[in-house]
């Protein structure tokens, strides 16, 4: 025995159903244009203007530049009293230490401070890493994409002057990737054996006797190899090439923006104007095409 709906009872129930669907395809387009105006919102509060009318880009927080202060201090202690103790067998470096610090031991005492110092910072930057994955679900400015090749192979054309024009880089060029990435392979190399040489009792229940001295040498030829790099490489190319100084003020300037950042200072003006122009649809409500909601490309980067 089977049984049919009548047909205005079958057409009724198509009709819920194509209302349901309706709905929930609008309660959908609603959650997408709030994150939009919601990551709009957000770059467009990067931008300030200064009283003579010109614009400021805001390229770090508070907390990126006192963690990126924090990292200068760590470092340079990290440096000086590293070196001091790979070449203390040099008259003029013995006499330093002893006369002018105190003694090996207090040279100790402070690259031991200014270690674990240096491990907080790579655990606290760490868990920002993962809000921005897990919290946020974005990756992140700083994970390569396939497109940082084509940056790498466009910068040196540029270098080498086989091309007239630079990439158009985004909120990072290549190059601060290639030192942050070296930030981060150095600092677990750095890390992992300076614990090894630190707590060499642990170490050694784990490991043979042999990765003690293997430690010590890659800890000593890492650490003249990272100093050389800030000296030679991020100092230079960011203080006196560049010279920007934008991660102890926090901004930059339009025109730096034009010229170092351009798809971002792009995404940012985009975003503006697209609340401009939502602003004013929202005050004269009336039809908007999709086309002209989908042009504005805003994508919120750590």
């Amino acid at each position: 025995m089977s049984t049919t709906l009548p047909k205005n009872s079958k057409a009724a129930a198509e009709k819920a159903h194509h209302d349901e669907a309706r709905i929930e395809a609008e309660r959908i387009r609603k959650r997408a244009r709030t994150r939009k105006i919601r990551t709009a919102q957000k770059l467009a509060a990067r931008v300030r203007r200064r009283g003579d009318g010109s614009l400021d880009f805001r390229r770090f927080s508070r907390s990126q530049r006192f963690e990126h202060q924090w990292l200068i201090g760590s470092f340079s202690t990290l440096a000086v009293t590293g070196l001091l103790q790979r070449y203390s067998s040099l008259t003029a470096v013995a006499w330093i230490i002893n006369g002018a610090l105190g003694g090996i031991e207090t040279l100790r005492t402070l690259h031991h401070l200014a270690a674990a110092i240096f491990i907080l910072q790579a655990v606290y930057h760490s868990l920002t890493i993962l809000a921005t994955w897990i919290i946020h679900r974005e990756r992140g400015s700083m994970w390569p994409r396939l497109r940082d090749f084509t940056d790498l192979m466009g910068i040196l054309r540029h270098n080498l002057g086989k091309a007239e024009e630079r990439p158009r880089f985004d909120r990072f060029n290549i190059e601060e990737k290639i030192e942050y990435w070296a930030l981060i392979w150095g600092s677990i190399i750095m890390i992992i054996t300076g614990l090894v040489q630190w707590f060499p009792t642990w170490t050694t229940w784990l490991l043979p006797g042999e990765s003690i001295p293997i430690s010590r040498a890659i800890h000593g030829w890492e650490a003249v190899l990272a100093t050389l790099s800030i000296l030679i490489w991020h100092m230079y190319h960011v203080m006196v090439k560049e010279k920007n100084n934008s991660i102890f003020s926090g901004v930059m300037s339009e025109a730096e923006m034009i010229e170092n950042h351009p798809v971002e200072y792009e995404r940012i003006m985009a975003a503006r104007q697209f609340l401009e122009t939502f602003k004013r649809k929202s005050a004269n409500p009336a039809p908007k095409p999709r086309a002209e909601e989908e042009k504005y490309e805003l994508v919120e980067q750590a």
